[in-house]
């Protein structure tokens, strides 16, 4: 049977109040009340119930992470995500909760009517699309929050992510340099922030360099293999003179180069392709992935840090970070065509 506070009480002949300040370390309590509380605690292997414990003291230990797409949550940048929250957390002594796809919307609670009966003082969220009604909520709260890779910003809230933009520049100004004008792009999901941005970053770079944007150019696919294809077949059938792909995710990028080899085009001979994230699986592939490295273990890191400093009511760390990406170059990506090589498709002059 659990022993709890009210036991302790009444065997040590005391209030439950005074027995929870005793315990809770209040110097209203005499040193001598204070040792016999403790003696009967131990004597009866009393383990206080810390969500009690800390709504009692308002010193709350606990942060949770909420991960709101199903589909993601095995994804292997997830997992990196997490495991630097985790490491972060651990370290600081800070107990964690995961909370799994759509919580908030299936037990149709708000953030806090979640967190706070579970002693959680502080929840990062990844996963939200920008029209998520949940997005409006979380603006409107009063509640420690760090979204990563979308922005959100208040009095308690804020946001850590990759720098979408620099990424997708570096990409982009890497095939240019390499003489790519026709360079198509394979991006995520229009409702991701981060397809916004690389989005941005694509064409400010075209534009840079005096290149047309071309929208047809443009394929919006949804971070998955088969969009990663899908987006390849179509641009290379609508626009054979494109000699390179940017993808917005390494698994499109594999897609992409699946598709391509199975049209028979070779990488980077005739399509040079660059990818986003820099997967473990990237340099695994056949030719390995040129890719735009972000870190995904610091963003987890970086977003305990900012949901711990929140928690202890540091209201100076409330400013969003933005982790630097790193252009990784493999054999994926080479000097642009002078002319096609594969029989299927016209010769084009650069």
């Amino acid at each position: 049977m659990t022993v709890t506070i009210r036991d302790v009480a009444k065997k040590a002949g005391f209030s439950i109040t005074t027995v929870s300040r005793a315990l809770n370390g209040y110097d209203d309590v005499s040193e001598k009340t204070r040792v016999k509380i403790i003696e009967t605690a131990k004597e009866l292997n009393y383990q206080p119930n810390k969500i009690a414990q800390n709504l009692v003291t308002k010193k709350l230990s606990t942060i949770g992470m909420f991960v709101l797409e199903r589909e993601t949550f095995s994804h292997p940048f997830v997992l990196q995500i997490i495991s630097g929250f985790l490491d972060y957390a651990t370290q600081k002594k800070f107990d964690t909760l995961l909370f799994g796809a759509q919580s908030l919307i299936e037990e149709n609670s708000s953030l806090e009517q979640m967190c706070f009966p579970r002693g959680v003082g502080g929840a990062v969220i990844m996963g939200i699309r920008r029209n998520d009604p949940i997005l409006t909520k979380l603006q409107e709260i009063n509640f420690p929050t760090v979204l990563i890779d979308n922005p959100l910003k208040g009095e308690k809230a804020t946001f850590v992510a990759s720098d979408n933009r620099l990424g997708a520049s570096q990409a982009v100004e890497h095939l240019i340099k390499l003489g790519h004008k026709n360079i198509g792009f394979i991006n995520g999901h229009k409702e991701a922030w981060v397809s916004i941005e690389r989005l941005a970053g694509y064409k400010k770079t075209l534009q840079k360099h005096d290149l047309p944007i071309k929208e047809e150019y443009i394929f919006h696919g949804d971070f998955s293999k088969d969009s990663g294809k899908k987006g390849a077949g179509e641009l290379i059938t609508n626009h054979p003179e494109t000699t390179a792909f940017f993808a917005s995710s390494d698994l499109m990028a594999a897609g992409a180069m699946e598709e391509l080899h199975g049209l028979g085009y070779k990488v980077p001979e005739d399509i040079s392709i660059i990818g986003f994230d820099d997967m473990e699986y990237a340099s695994h592939l056949n030719p390995p992935l040129s890719t735009i490295k972000q870190d995904k273990y610091q963003m987890g890191v970086e977003a305990a840090k900012k949901i711990i400093a929140m928690v202890e009511e540091k209201l100076d760390e409330v400013d969003p970070v933005y982790l630097k990406t790193e252009l990784i170059l493999r054999k994926s990506t080479g000097p642009a065509r002078k002319q096609t090589k594969n029989p299927n498709i016209k010769d084009f002059l650069l």
